[in-house]
């Protein structure tokens, strides 16, 4: 049944009734759900359904319950962000699952549940950000796994566990800043990788190492500079390599390709390569095809070699391909020529070493803690050597194996953690018996905004604060201090110390010597023990009289208060006296007015009334049970 194509907004629940139907086509319509429940449960015969390009959000865990029989299912091109658990558990014999450009985030190993036939799964051009661990578990028999087109930046070492059968994987198009090399090595039988367009730098030694597969494609890099040696190594049934079109790449090791024994195709077409050096030819098999037009080619000693395969008398066993278009860039006497028409003669056996420009700037800023790899790649005949020279004038070269530096040859520096002291001048010193040549890079460092100064200073203890850790250069810092030795910036060799979170900006240091030197640093001490500083202080304790006249001040402080409080308590004591004399003289007066009432009037008269002619009440005639009471 074909529908697809039309304005149909809703599957009606009518197509249960099509008992007998194998194959559904509704793609292309204005579908926003695919219902629930009992639509599709009498559909056992279905195979095929099609409801790609649509306006599907949500799979829903009952939505494919019943059409057990489907092999192929299509929901590409909607808008589906959510998929329940066990989604397709019911779908036993299904083989392809398509959802690819959808708006898919994350992966889950309970979409897969049941999907034990599943041959092909298309997750292609949707918003994943990484592959955790054995998300595709229940695929025991997938061949095909397509993941290019999303925002993958990061995959688990496990994220292909039990894929033993998968054949081909898509990863192009992706963030990916290295090669997922344990990922690809748990697949057994992978036979093609597609890593095309992701921001890798370098194809480092061993990424692509002991696999089984056929074909290899690395196009279109954006950030790829140099391949190094042994980055592929032991690929036996390697026959195909595609390294072209990535505008940047400058430097082949000659020690790239090891162990590629049936290699019949390397295509480095298009990319800044100035030339291959002669000794890759010696780890290359017979018969290789290769493909080095659209670069920018060096015709000088480095490319003798090349000219000499050229040669139409000579049976070499390495082939290049398209010696019409293979065309020389430099010198300027041969700009703009064909390699096969420059005479061999003019090709010099040796030169001077040329240090290749990897696109690194000649200056470089850097901040203290931060990682900085320094790069330096040379061609020349005989191959020359390379060293660094450091701007304390010291030389590395590969003996260099420290904590927070370390040498890779032949030419990579790196800093794990940059101090100040490193800032300068670089030099890359590229020697052959011909010559030499130097390449300078300036390294600026940067201090982290982060300062440690203090605020409250006793005999026995100093509280310190300091600011910029919210700007989480650092997962949590450590606060070192000891008795001030003198040294200039050094932290004093006896020490103690105390942790701070990102989110922490105070800390009190208890327990100190009065009138003592204190030097307080602030810094990070990485995994391997290495301790970076950022800032530090000195301080100097209060004597033993401080603590003293803290205590003196309060105690005067309290002679006044008492002081006070007894002037007021004596205040309160007069005037309460004050006010008995005032009311006991009003008594007197009162007595004396109902005594004289008394003599003019009746015996009856005082029990009549208790007002007297002043109009004042006798308190002798107030009833007063409580007082009596008690």
């Amino acid at each position: 049944m074909n529908a697809k194509g039309n304005t149909i907004a809703n599957v009606d629940r009518s197509i249960a009734k099509l008992t007998q139907l194998k194959e559904l086509d509704l793609s292309g319509n204005q579908i926003k759900s695919i219902g629930r429940g009992k639509m599709f449960r009498n559909l056992t015969n279905l195979i095929y359904f099609n409801v790609g390009k649509n306006e599907i959000s949500t799979i829903f865990h009952d939505t494919f319950l019943g059409p057990i029989n489907i092999k192929q299912l299509v929901l590409s091109n909607n808008n589906i962000n959510y998929i329940e658990d066990e989604a397709f558990t019911d779908l036993k014999k299904l083989e392809i699952l398509d959802l690819e450009q959808n708006l898919l985030g994350s992966l889950y190993e309970e979409w897969f549940t049941g999907l034990s036939k599943l041959l092909s799964l298309n997750l292609a051009h949707n918003r994943v950000h990484n592959v955790p661990a054995s998300v595709f578990r229940p695929l025991q028999n997938l061949r095909s796994l397509f993941l290019a087109g999303n925002r993958i930046s990061s995959i688990d070492p496990r994220a292909f566990s039990g894929l033993t059968k998968l054949q081909e994987l898509t990863l192009n198009d992706n963030l990916l800043s290295r090669v997922p090399t344990a990922a690809l090595q748990s697949m057994p039988q992978l036979d093609s990788v597609v890593f095309d367009h992701n921001p890798v730098p370098k194809i480092k030694p061993l990424d692509f190492s002991h696999l089984s597969v056929s074909k290899i494609s690395i196009c279109q890099m954006p950030e790829l500079v140099i391949i190094d040696a042994k980055a592929f190594y032991t690929l036996r049934n390697l026959t195909n390599l595609l390294i072209k079109n990535n505008k940047r790449l400058s430097y082949v090791d000659p020690l790239a390709f090891i162990n590629v024994n049936n290699l019949r195709e390397l295509n480095l077409a298009y990319n800044n390569l100035q030339g291959i050096q002669r000794e890759m030819a010696d780890f290359l098999p017979d018969g290789v095809r290769i493909h080095l037009y659209g670069n920018p080619l060096n015709c000088n000693c480095n490319s003798r070699w090349l000219r000499i395969i050229l040669n139409p008398n000579l049976n070499s066993t390495l082939h290049l391909e398209e010696p019409e278009h293979l065309v020389c860039n430099s010198p300027a006497n041969f700009n703009h020529k064909l390699l096969k028409d420059i005479d061999l003669v003019k090709l010099p056996k040796k030169c001077t070493p040329i240090i290749l420009n990897l696109t690194q700037k000649s200056e470089l800023v850097g901040k203290v803690g931060e990682k900085e790899i320094l790069e330096c790649r040379a061609m020349g005949s005989p191959p020359p050597k390379l060293h660094w020279s450091l701007p304390d004038g010291s030389n590395i070269n590969s003996t260099l194996n420290e904590v927070r530096r370390r040498y890779f040859p032949p030419g990579t520096l790196v800093y794990y953690h940059l101090q100040p002291t490193d800032a300068g001048l670089f030099r890359c010193i590229a020697e052959n018996s011909a010559g030499r040549d130097t390449a300078i890079i300036k390294l600026t460092v940067t201090g982290i905004d982060i300062h440690l100064f203090p605020i409250a200073v006793s005999s026995t203890f100093v509280t310190l604060v300091w600011n910029g850790t919210e700007r989480r250069a650092f997962p949590q810092y450590k606060i070192v201090y000891g008795i001030d030795d003198g040294k200039n910036g050094t932290i004093p060799e006896e020490t103690q110390f105390a942790m701070a979170s990102q989110s922490r900006k105070t800390y009190t240091i208890s327990r100190l010597r009065p009138d003592t030197k204190y030097r307080f640093c602030i810094g990070y001490e990485d995994a391997s023990g290495y301790w970076l500083q950022i800032s530090c202080c000195l301080t100097i304790t209060q004597d033993a009289k401080f603590m003293l006249q803290g205590i003196s001040r309060p105690n005067n402080v309290a002679a006044v208060a008492i002081g006070l409080v007894l002037l007021l308590a004596l205040v309160l004591c007069l005037a309460s006296l004050a006010s008995r004399r005032y009311r006991q003289r009003f008594y007197e007066n009162t007595d004396k007015t109902n005594t004289n009432i008394g003599d003019d009037s009746t015996p009856n008269a005082s029990t009549s009334t208790a007002v007297s002619s002043s109009g004042t009440i006798a308190l002798d005639n107030l009833y007063r049970p409580l007082l009596h009471s008690s």
